[in-house]
């Protein structure tokens, strides 16, 4: 799970004693990279996540029986096999530090300068699946808004995602972020070309997909090549390939699959 600012301001003023948990090296297998932090009170209440399991167990434990009345800072090496009888294998060293208030406020401006990092995800359509995906990607490190140009669609949903009703929704295309993610899925089928058209023309979109089926692939292609525009390589649709695979069209089914799709070629990209 993706935690906001928000969620680390009401920690913070919910829990007056917490300490700052760090993995700063791993040697062998472990469930989290090096870097992975969490946050865990006097009382036992955590924040975040160094990977769960008897790692976490047992430092939530160690930082429970910590002396609260004086300052800490201490590294602490744990083997994941022999010590903890987590099967892991590999071995962990991990940083405790009693927070003070210019420490909480510093990781407080750390964690929005990240999330100000996270990819940019423009969703078209408020529908079905349009919705239940930007749902599904709120928990994911992306920054996600869900556009449509139908007023009383964005005017009823009741999400925590960024939300916009815009008779122009080209304009939010222009305007995005380089390297941004587009998920089209509007009504309007002459609107999804727009769209898309104005995507490619940026010529720097991390991801392009679009929902619709293999004719709707050949109807854009042509209509694109019209407009200039030959090749549609990496627009993807019909969007999300692995539903091929599967009957069920539910729109939480759909977003799965599109998620995935997301994730690995990103993923692929990140590591040319």
């Amino acid at each position: 799970m993706i935690f906001t600012s928000e969620e680390l301001q009401k920690f913070l003023k919910n829990n007056i004693n917490v300490a700052y948990c760090k993995i700063l090296k791993n040697l062998g297998s472990s469930p989290r990279e090096e870097g992975a932090w969490m946050l865990i009170s006097k009382q036992g209440n955590i924040f975040g996540t160094i990977g769960g399991g008897q790692l976490e167990y047992s430092l939530i434990q160690s930082v429970m029986k910590q002396d609260w009345k004086v300052d800490f800072n201490l590294d602490i090496e744990t083997t994941l096999g022999p010590d903890i009888a987590q099967c892991c294998g590999g071995k962990v060293i991990i940083s405790i530090l009693k927070m003070n208030y210019m420490f909480s406020k510093h990781l407080l401006e750390k964690l929005k300068k990240d999330i100000s990092k996270f990819t940019q995800v423009l969703i078209f359509g408020a529908g079905n699946v349009g919705t239940s995906l930007a749902l599904q990607m709120y928990n994911l490190p992306f920054n996600v808004k869900l556009i449509d140009n139908r007023e009383n669609f964005i005017a009823k949903l009741k999400i925590p995602i960024e939300k916009k009703f815009s008779l122009i929704p080209e304009q939010e295309v222009r305007e995005a972020n380089a390297n941004s993610c587009y998920i089209i899925t509007t009504h309007d089928h002459g609107l999804d070309f727009l769209l898309c058209y104005e995507i490619l023309k940026r010529q720097d979109a991390s991801y392009i997909g679009m929902i619709g089926s293999k004719t709707k692939r050949g109807t854009l292609k042509n209509w694109l090549r019209k407009k200039g525009i030959n090749d549609i390589s990496n627009v993807n649709i019909p969007i999300g390939k692995s539903l091929f695979d599967t009957y069920d069209k539910r729109p939480e089914i759909i977003s799965a699959h599109i998620i995935s799709e997301i994730l690995s070629i990103i993923e692929k990209k990140a590591t040319k």
